[in-house]
């Protein structure tokens, strides 16, 4: 494992803090659109390639919506048909996408 940078640290702190608002704020919702199309959600997105493994850090750990921005940041979709309704499926498809890939977390 490489040692954190300044700019590494801060992009984590960022990622946590805009985590923290998107739970907040969304968790009540039941409806998928209106949790991805939160403001900290969109920011989170607008970071890039680089929140990649925070994401999937993420959803390892405590889960969450995190398809929609998988799916933008990657061009990727490692789930199939079938797996459309079953939630965990498809985190495992996407984490097990992530370490074939190289993405470490």
């Amino acid at each position: 494992m490489q040692p954190k940078t300044q700019k590494t640290e801060e992009l984590e702190a960022t990622f946590t803090e805009l985590v923290k608002i998107w739970h907040k704020e969304t968790d009540y919702y039941s409806f998928t659109d209106k949790v991805v199309s939160h403001p900290a959600y969109r920011q989170i997105i607008e970071m890039g390639q680089s929140a990649l493994p925070l994401i999937f850090r993420e959803m390892e750990q405590y889960g969450g919506e995190w398809f929609e921005a998988l799916r933008i940041l990657t061009g990727a979709n490692p789930f199939r048909e079938e797996m459309r309704d079953k939630y965990d499926a498809r985190v495992k498809a996407w984490l097990e996408w992530a370490r074939e890939q190289g993405y470490q977390w």
